[in-house]
């Protein structure tokens, strides 16, 4: 970890302001954040009433200021420190410190999380051609500092004073600053207000019915918004439900800070308060006010009440069996959690609760997470769901299971099917195929035709086939098994004991590999004019090579310089039922000077084909490749909107092995040894997959 001492001249203000000194001229320059040039206004630094200008220039983005966490001395004794591998920087300050991480929007501020508008999100900046530079949020900084920042009416510019006995940090009163009123989006596109304080927010809301207006009043502070010498301001946001905001200073005599929201409808508000209570997030949504259980049309249903036009995800989980329903933009009324016996289908009791939030979600997300528990000896549960008005219905569906049980005892699995009377049957393995085959007369069981996808790593799927005279029951699995029929051979039940054959090992695993791009699809191009499809191809062979060298059974999307749909190079994997899938690309960056290993994935909670949670798969997959290769660490990165990723049902990742735009970055991964550090560091990382998981 490389550290720094920094002095706090660091933090910018906003204006370009030639009434100070003629320091610097107003103007606009621009600047690469994200891969995009982005224009902004460059502003110095006004320390103390003296204007300084950075190496790398500070600038206002957005009405928001972000300057450079490098500029700062060790005069002023705060310390800087950046860890590479997850991309933060953190400053301390005596007892103080502040964490801000490239790209998120959550700062930790002395231990508490703080949520950052997307203007605000701490970004690697860079000028021309010149390196890139951490730049961080001005407001939040200064907090960590104790320095006041506050507007110079007569200069029409804003300042920071060190100088503690000069001007107060807070108001004498013990009022706290209002510092930012902004509009933000978590992981859906509804707008959410945030509000920004230097201490924990004591509020009043009112709802005026007859304009429609939502009343935010703030007790014990005082406005004093970055970036504007204003009292009072409108933000228009003119989207389905917020028509505007309008802010001021109520009153001075208490300190009142009111907050006044226009709406186009009736709705719904909830609040969110982080963990100190200094930032406050609130949505226009649902307010869940009971889950209850019903006979909807003959039937039984669990019924979900104030859910009206809510976005809902869908996850099943295992290890224990349960179906999860995500409400977004929902607050639950009444209690934080919620516990209720129900036993309908599949359905052994519903748990609800207010969700606190994960990797998979914003930090400024308002979730109600209801869990179905499933009973034992069901491994697919399916749901359907019905929206009526400001009501969600669900109904667990269990016909495929009313006559057939599956059930886990250790690692052995149990499975049954319930006969109408006492029959002959048959029980045929076929050890090439990896299906069992029960055949009963269908005259003496009772069983719906269908498939059920299992996945439980032993078997993959229950299919029930049948005509007038038999009713086949298919067992198909993923890897090799040994039975023990449990019934006799003339019996009202079909049971048995499946347990995976001990002396098969690799050899049950199915790795799809999928060299990125091809034929018409070029990729990205190097610096030397070599092209992306090219160095995939050629680590996927070697990848394809050593797996099968290690006995496990694989399939590439591509093998030749062809062209491959992506969707098809999806249904490949779905297909064939692999167990992981692997994407091979190269990276590219408009920035030269970025190097480094990204991985890629797709969160369950944003893919309806997804089943189990995907990050520890590219977790163990990053991990390795680092240590092969001592890259530089560019991030696991959520990419649901890639199709290879989104569409695959099992779990999958895309390795971008490193930047075709960085030339010594380049040459290293069109060399045969770097390559095969690569393949090596996958395959170390595919086994401790199948090792945890």
């Amino acid at each position: 970890m490389k550290k720094w001492k920094i002095m706090l001249s660091l933090f910018v203000l906003l204006f370009l302001f030639s009434q100070i000194g003629h320091a610097a001229s107003n103007k606009t320059i621009q600047v690469s954040m994200n891969g995009a040039k982005v224009s902004v206004t460059q502003v110095p630094i006004i320390m103390d009433g003296q204007a300084i200008n950075t190496e790398f220039p500070s600038f206002v983005h957005t009405n928001r200021t972000l300057v450079p966490i490098r500029f700062v001395s060790e005069s002023y004794g705060a310390e800087v420190s950046w860890d590479q591998k997850t991309k933060t920087a953190t400053v301390a300050y005596g007892n103080k410190e502040g964490k801000f991480t490239i790209d998120s929007n959550v700062a930790i501020i002395n231990g508490e999380k703080r949520i950052l508008d997307q203007y605000a999100i701490p970004r690697i900046a860079s000028l021309g051609g010149n390196s890139g530079r951490t730049m961080v949020p001005l407001k939040f900084v200064t907090e960590i500092f104790g320095y006041e920042v506050g507007w110079d009416s007569a200069k029409n510019a804003p300042y920071i004073n060190s100088k503690q006995d000069t001007k107060p940090e807070v108001p004498q009163d013990g009022s706290s600053i209002i510092s930012s009123i902004s509009v933000g989006k978590g992981s859906t596109d509804k707008n959410k207000l945030i509000i920004n304080s230097s201490k924990s927010i004591d509020y009043e809301t009112m709802f005026l019915q007859d304009s429609n207006k939502l009343i935010i009043d703030i007790k014990d502070s005082k406005l004093s918004l970055e970036n504007t010498k204003d009292a009072e301001g409108t933000i228009d946001v003119k989207d389905s439900i917020i028509e505007k905001i309008q802010y001021s200073q109520f009153s001075k005599e208490p300190n009142i800070t009111r907050i006044v929201v226009t709406l186009n409808q009736i709705v719904e508000h909830n609040v969110l308060l982080t963990n100190d209570g200094k930032d406050m997030a609130i949505s226009f949504g649902n307010k869940v006010k009971s889950i209850t259980k019903e006979l909807i049309d003959g039937k039984e249903a669990i019924v979900i009440h104030g859910t009206s036009e809510v976005k809902v995800n869908f996850m099943k989980l295992k290890n224990p069996e349960r179906v999860v329903i995500d409400l977004m933009d929902s607050v639950l009324e009444g209690s934080t959690y919620y516990n209720y016996d129900y036993d309908l289908g599949f359905v052994k009791g519903v748990r609800v609760s207010q969700f606190n939030v994960d990797n998979n979600y914003s930090p400024m997300d308002q979730i109600v997470r209801i869990v179905l528990d499933v009973k034992d000896g069901i491994s697919d549960p399916n749901v359907k769901v019905d929206t009526y008005g400001d009501k969600i219905v669900i109904y667990p569906e269990k016909s495929f299971w009313e006559n057939i049980s599956y059930t886990s005892e250790g690692d052995n699995k149990i499975f049954t099917i319930n006969n109408l009377v006492e029959t002959d049957y048959s029980v045929n393995y076929e050890t090439g195929n990896k299906w069992i085959q029960v055949t009963i007369p269908t005259d003496n069981v009772e069983l719906n035709e269908g498939i059920v996808s299992i996945k439980d790593g032993l078997i993959d799927e229950i299919q029930v086939v049948k005509d007038e005279i038999e009713t086949r029951v298919f067992i198909k699995f993923r890897k090799s098994i040994e039975y023990v029929l449990l019934s006799r051979e003339s019996d009202s039940k079909v049971s048995l004991m499946i347990m995976k054959d001990e002396n098969v090992k690799t050899s049950d695993r199915l790795i799809v590999i999928d060299a990125g791009h091809g034929g018409k699809d070029p990729g990205a191009t190097s610096i030397n004019k070599r092209r992306e499809k090219d160095l995939n191809l050629s680590v996927s062979l070697k990848l394809n090579d050593a797996l099968k060298a290690q006995g496990y059974n694989t399939i590439m999307t591509r093998d030749t310089d062809e062209f491959i749909d992506l969707y098809e190079r999806a249904r490949i994997a779905n297909d064939n039922y692999a167990d992981v899938f692997v994407s091979i690309h190269g990276n590219s960056h408009d920035n030269k000077s970025i190097a480094g290993i990204q991985v890629l994935y797709c969160p369950a909670t944003q893919s309806e084909k997804k089943e189990i949670d995907q990050h520890p798969f590219a977790k163990i997959i990053m991990d390795e490749l680092l240590k092969a290769t001592g890259a530089v660490d560019k991030g696991i990165i959520q990419r649901p909107n890639l199709v290879v990723l989104r569409e695959t049902k099992m779990p999958a990742v895309l390795v971008e092995t490193g930047f075709l735009s960085n030339s010594a970055e380049e040459n290293l991964l069109f060399t045969e040894e770097y390559q095969y550090k690569i393949v090596n560091a996958i395959i170390k990382g595919i086994e401790k997959y199948f090792e945890m998981y």
